[in-house]
């Protein structure tokens, strides 16, 4: 039975590492492609793949936000702020900070001036921006800014304000609330399991869900063995599962940060992930293609593995997604068209010096591709 289990995760081992090499050679092929009927057809061999694994794409119109947005989306996400371009803050709040302390105002005067703000009612949205409100306020009150100046900040002066006034108290609160924390706490013997299963050092998982429990981070984890030598292991990015910079509505923004709109995926598959999304004009408006993980995929380690957890009702037992057909007739296709457009791309005249890298020409007829 051991040396059953044992042949298993060899062939496992060997089908993963294959699947990788061809998705690293259609990637960086798909990158020296030009635009076009050849690009198009690689990029659409490798979208059915994930598709086969539960994967969708989601076309969605055009809706810009401010950048200003933008930066808050990153801000309540992270937990960190930015320096603040000095360029990009309001004459009132310039002088807000000039005439601080001229006079004196009661701590009424403050509140009322928040209220009556429409930045800060888009900001105290935002979890992280909420928890400081009563912060800025106390701060404001000692500095003594003039409340009328105060009421016609923007979110830029607001963000600036926080940064150098409440940081300590803005990374605190998402540190203690921190989605890879929630993650790790709801799923880490399945988290463990599934990179077992995928030959990483014990070493290195120890590592990294120690990092993730203590820091709310899965990146960066650097572990050395007894001879002072790297291990290496996967690390991982926070990914937004849902288009984030076209919502339908301002101010639903703060929603997007929601732990169910949240998900890890390893840093190379989350690279991969946006390259095969595309912009694209219909009807002379502009969209945009989404590439949109397994629903309610919580942790991706590849297009084949996931963990799935319901944030909303963690209580639930979400039985695992299987692929559509197998998986190997996918990447074959891959790995037949890379080989073929890799060879018309070294015949093609060469504009930089530099050599062509040989895609695999290597296939496999047996393995398994599992989900976790």
């Amino acid at each position: 039975m051991a040396s059953k289990r044992r042949r298993e995760f060899v062939e496992h081992l060997r089908y993963r590492v294959f699947v990788l090499e061809t998705l690293n050679t259609a990637m960086e092929i798909l990158k020296r492609l030009p635009e076009g009927e050849a690009k198009h057809k690689l990029r659409e061999g490798v979208r059915h793949y994930l598709y086969n694994n539960n994967y969708s794409c989601a076309i969605t119109p055009e809706r810009p936000i401010e950048p200003e947005y933008k930066l808050l989306i990153r801000d309540d996400c992270n937990g960190d702020i930015y320096a603040v371009d000095k360029s990009y803050l309001s004459f009132h709040y310039r002088y807000a900070l000039k005439n601080a302390g001229v006079q004196s105002y009661a701590p009424e005067d403050y509140a009322k001036a928040l209220k009556r703000n429409k930045a800060w009612a888009d900001m105290n949205s935002f979890p992280t921006y909420h928890s400081v409100e009563e912060i800025i306020l106390l701060r404001m009150e000692k500095m003594q800014l003039p409340p009328n100046l105060v009421q016609a900040m923007r979110i830029n002066d607001f963000r600036d304000f926080v940064r150098n006034n409440c940081a300590e108290e803005f990374v605190d609160f998402r540190e203690k609330n921190s989605f890879v924390k929630a993650f790790i706490n709801a799923r880490e013997s399945e988290f463990r399991d599934m990179l077992a299963r995928g030959g990483v050092d014990e070493r290195y998982t120890d590592a990294l869900v120690e990092k993730m429990r203590e820091k709310g981070e899965a990146w960066d984890v650097v572990v050395l063995d007894e001879n002072g030598d790297r291990i290496e292991g996967p690390e991982f990015d926070r990914h937004h599962t849902i288009p984030v910079y076209s919502p339908n509505d301002v101010s639903s923004l703060s929603e997007v940060n929601d732990f169910s709109k949240l998900c890890l995926i390893e840093k190379r598959f989350h690279r991969w992930l946006h390259r095969l999304e595309r912009a694209k004009i219909i009807d002379d408006a502009l969209y945009f293609e989404k590439i949109m993980v397994p629903e309610h995929a919580a942790c991706v380690f590849d297009f084949e593995t996931c963990i799935l957890h319901d944030f909303d009702h963690p209580e639930r037992n979400i039985p695992p997604m299987c692929p559509s057909n197998s998986n190997l007739i996918y990447v074959n296709k891959i790995a037949e068209m890379s080989i073929r457009l890799n060879d018309q791309l070294a015949r093609q005249p060469k504009k930089t010096p530099g050599k062509n890298k040989k895609a695999t020409g290597k296939y496999i007829k047996g393995g398994k591709g599992g989900r976790n």
